[in-house]
């Protein structure tokens, strides 16, 4: 019997402002043969899930899942059967012809969030910060819902929401003012319980508080602000996404919390926010 593998094609995760493949080498897949056909297994390291979309061409084997399936394999598993083929004819061999199964990190199915949720500022009480660049900016908000607050270096960043900590990155020193100084970003993503990821970007070089996997409340520290990475001055950036269909990192709109008790659907260039809470 003459088995070939199906080929699969990974897709890295398109993330625009801290390009890195980290989460590729946390998760390994392999199929494992039986007398009745082979099945594809999969174990996720990541502290999010992946998304296995099939697209599969056997002979002489038929699918427990259809082309086209989202297959989402839970964060911090092992042994996840993805898919699995049995024999049509028992009595020949089987192959598969070609294979151009998609694999993403996140769950591609989970596309409702919380949009009504209001998000502390991520600074101090009694603090207030100037955005330096709004939605849409013109130097690295294109179509994009991201908020850049302008503070000084060796600012305390606090959590704007509960949730996990799922990526870290903290060593970095260098800064330009040009794109390619993107993959420097100092940075944490924060999962929260509707899907959504919060990034936090350039912080000091060491000047990250917490560790993946971590569980942090709303206005806990987390870092310190600094200049490092894609950064034309000393400043905080976040912005809220998720992760879409087509593989797309979807910045989305976020309300705020300011001055005492009042709340904003959107934060402008050149105001300066007080929290007052």
């Amino acid at each position: 019997m003459k088995n070939f593998l199906a080929i699969i094609v990974l897709f890295a995760f398109i993330d625009l402002n801290a390009q890195n493949n980290a989460w590729i080498e946390a998760y390994t897949s392999n199929w494992e043969n039986y007398d009745g056909g082979t099945k594809l297994i999969a174990n996720n390291d990541n502290w999010l899930p992946i998304t296995f979309v099939l697209n599969y061409h056997p002979i002489n084997l038929e699918a427990n899942k259809p082309n086209g399936t989202y297959v989402v394999v839970p964060p911090r598993t092992k042994g996840y059967e993805v898919v699995r083929f049995d024999k049509i004819n028992k009595s020949k061999g089987w192959k598969f012809k070609k294979g151009n199964t998609r694999t993403y990190l996140g769950d591609l199915t989970d596309t409702e969030f919380d949009e009504n949720y209001i998000y502390h500022l991520p600074f101090e009480t009694n603090k207030s910060f100037k955005i330096g660049q709004g939605y849409n900016g013109n130097i690295s908000h294109q179509n994009k819902f991201a908020l850049d607050f302008d503070m000084p270096v060796n600012t305390k960043i606090l959590a704007c929401r509960d949730g996990i900590v799922v990526r870290v990155v903290k060593k970095n020193s260098k800064r330009c003012d040009e794109p390619k100084c993107a993959e420097f970003n100092n940075l944490i993503k924060i999962l929260h319980d509707d899907g959504t990821i919060m990034q936090y970007l350039h912080f000091r070089k060491n000047g990250v508080r917490v560790r993946v996997g971590q569980k942090v409340k709303k206005g806990e520290h987390i870092g310190f602000s600094g200049n490092v990475g894609w950064s034309t001055a000393p400043h905080l950036h976040i912005d809220l996404y998720l992760t879409d269909k087509d593989n797309k990192y979807r910045t989305l709109r976020t309300k705020f919390k300011i001055n005492q008790n009042e709340i904003v659907d959107e934060l402008n260039k050149g105001v300066i926010y007080l929290k007052g809470y």
